[in-house]
């Protein structure tokens, strides 16, 4: 019996001891590095990220609706004011711009729809962070650059200017970007 304990004592002093535990990588910190290094091999120093905001489906849905909507009013201004110039060729451009964006719009409306039970949860979440990585072809600092990141930590958007953080945040919409007619790599 005694010889039994001694042996149970040993791993489980290792499982409590902080030392002896083996931490699995920081699935926010492999993101960054994947985004940033592109798939080559190279190292990636993390020195501080802070969460700053997080955003919910809803609140994103009515981000890309008022984009729409702005682009839906310059369009029309647009239109009527070349209808009144009377320059047919411009006129038609800003009409099929204005079908585009309603089909956009509509196409919104029906995604949201699909996604009735889920506009309250998380999109993605906003971030601060400082750090440097380098591979064979590169070399990058980030001094308090700001990244979008999904909770499957998907990167949205990586920049070091915060109001460009949220231009491409749509890409978080299940269907948003076949709804724009472009593949999940394009933008």
């Amino acid at each position: 019996m005694r010889k039994l304990t001694g042996l149970l004592i040993l791993p489980l002093l290792c499982i409590l001891m902080p030392g002896c535990k083996e931490q699995a990588p920081d699935p926010l910190q492999q993101a960054l590095k994947a985004y940033i290094l592109q798939g080559e091999e190279g190292t990636f120093q993390l020195y501080r990220i802070e969460k700053i905001d997080s955003t919910t489906f809803r609140t994103e849905f009515e981000r890309r609706q008022n984009v729409y909507e702005l682009k839906l009013k310059q369009e029309n201004k647009l239109y009527q004011d070349y209808l009144s110039q009377n320059k047919p060729k411009n006129a038609k451009r800003h009409s099929e711009a204005i079908v585009r964006t309603c089909e956009i719009m509509n196409g919104l409306d029906s995604l949201k729809a699909g996604m009735e039970g889920r506009l309250d949860d998380i999109a993605y979440y906003d971030y601060v962070f400082s750090a440097k990585a380098s591979s064979d072809s590169q070399y990058s600092e980030f001094q308090s650059a700001y990244v979008s990141i999904t909770p499957a930590y998907e990167i949205i958007t990586l920049t070091e200017d915060r109001k460009d953080l949220h231009k491409a945040g749509g890409r978080a919409i299940p269907g948003y970007l076949q709804l724009l007619g472009q593949d999940a790599d394009e933008e």
